[in-house]
């Protein structure tokens, strides 16, 4: 009776939410992870442009609404850590924070057990310079991904996305001022879960 008391509620839970899908009224709530490399160039007012190459590992989450079927709206806050070095023999270490909306479409039918999709977001936040001057700034970043999410059921799946990225950072009024430009390629994975109204 004991060991049958957990599988009987995880049982329950799963029924109870079954039915929500990627139609019309409903929500979707997910996690995902990133890693992604690319190249930038900072331009400072006392050099010419240096180019550097990173490393960033984001997270994420998203709550967003199905306003039509297949076609859902949301927030997305993130949270980021990124390393790199320059060709000038520097080196930088910093964190992220932004929120910004995203726009997500499904291609295939619902009763599917896979779809594919493609998802757009863009997002503004601030940033912090670790060291020892720990300049502040600013930044945007957008993104255009693509990909499969696979379904364990009606409402839980597991996603994988492949796309581009552009981030756009700024520190102003320090002696290490700067516009950094960055793009690349980014890979996310992350599991959504599908809520009905």
């Amino acid at each position: 009776m004991t060991k049958q008391f957990p599988l009987f509620f995880i049982t329950i839970f799963f029924t109870l939410i079954s039915n929500a899908q990627i139609t019309k009224g409903n929500w979707l709530v997910g996690g995902n992870g990133s890693i992604y490399s690319y190249t930038g160039v900072y331009t400072t007012p006392s050099s010419n442009d240096i180019s550097s190459t990173y490393t960033n590992v984001d997270f994420s989450s998203s709550i967003g609404y199905f306003c039509l079927d297949k076609f859902s709206l949301g927030l997305r806050p993130i949270f980021s850590s990124e390393k790199g070095g320059s060709s000038g023999g520097g080196s930088s270490n910093s964190y992220r924070f932004a929120i910004g909306p995203f726009f997500r479409y499904y291609f295939l039918k619902d009763s599917k057990q896979f779809n594919i999709l493609t998802d757009i977001s863009y997002q503004i936040g601030i940033l912090q310079q670790l060291g020892s001057l720990k300049e502040r700034g600013k930044f945007n970043t957008f993104s255009i991904m693509a990909g499969t999410e696979v379904f364990f059921n009606n409402t839980v799946g597991l996603e994988l996305l492949v796309g581009y990225r552009n981030q756009i950072s700024s520190i102003e009024n320090s002696p290490s001022a700067f516009n950094n430009n960055k793009k690349g390629i980014q890979t996310s994975i992350g599991f959504i879960i599908h809520l009905e109204k």
